[in-house]
């Protein structure tokens, strides 16, 4: 190996690893670590189902390190992978214990580092926090009433940063199908976010009406 590690491709890494070279998965591990555990947290919706998702994925990959094919994309390959695990992680877990799923543990708290800069002030850290915490629930919420087909096309459009094709591949499907799951669920979470914007108006209006019949009595009564 003439260039270290950083430098090769994931195809090149993958031949060198199925050329005896097994340590250096550890650099394919490094580069899609974060973002298998984003969209395996958005799958699954708990952290710990997701690293343990993730875990399996690599450990999945490796073990079948032989049977990959340098003509083909790597992390098309990965991705793949894990759709697969969280589908069957996901089976698994519900079939084992409904109550669990949702009772065992709270969800990790994101650091707030995608919207504060180092060295923000302390005091803003926590509200930051709680708003990238709501901002993320809510989108969890949203793409949970989406079909799987289009939550997951979403997913590897956006937190797995998969161009059109890659994720035809990995979901096996045509290209077309691909950018139409994308575009259609695009479309469905906008119709889901203007309706609860609705409904909030709505509730904020029906909350000022009612108290208005009192607001007369007081005018009335101060007259």
């Amino acid at each position: 190996m003439s260039f270290p590690p950083a430098q090769l491709s994931d195809q090149e890494l993958m031949c060198e690893i199925q050329s005896g070279q097994a340590h250096l998965f550890a650099h394919l591990i490094e580069r899609y670590q974060a973002p298998l555990v984003r969209v395996a947290e958005s799958r699954l919706g708990r952290r710990d189902w997701a690293e343990e998702a993730v875990q399996e994925t690599f450990l999945a990959a490796f073990k079948s390190r032989a049977t990959y094919d340098p003509a083909f994309g790597f992390r098309t390959w990965l991705w793949t992978i894990l759709l697969n695990q969280c589908r069957a992680h996901w089976k698994s877990r519900v079939r084992s214990s409904r109550v669990a799923a949702w009772t065992d543990a709270e969800r990790e708290v994101p650091t707030g580092r995608s919207i504060l800069a180092d060295g923000a002030a302390d005091v803003a850290a926590p509200f930051a926090r709680l708003l990238e915490v709501e901002r993320r629930e809510r989108l969890e919420h949203l793409l949970a009433s989406l079909p799987d087909v289009q939550a997951d096309a979403l997913r590897l459009r956006f937190f797995g940063g998969l161009k059109f094709q890659e994720i035809a591949d990995a979901m096996q499907c045509s290209l077309g199908t691909a950018k139409n799951r994308v575009r259609w669920g695009l479309l469905r979470l906008a119709h889901l976010t203007s309706a609860e914007e609705r409904d909030d108006d709505g509730h904020d209006c029906h909350s000022t009406n009612n108290m208005m019949p009192r607001q007369r009595e007081v005018s009335e009564e101060q007259r």
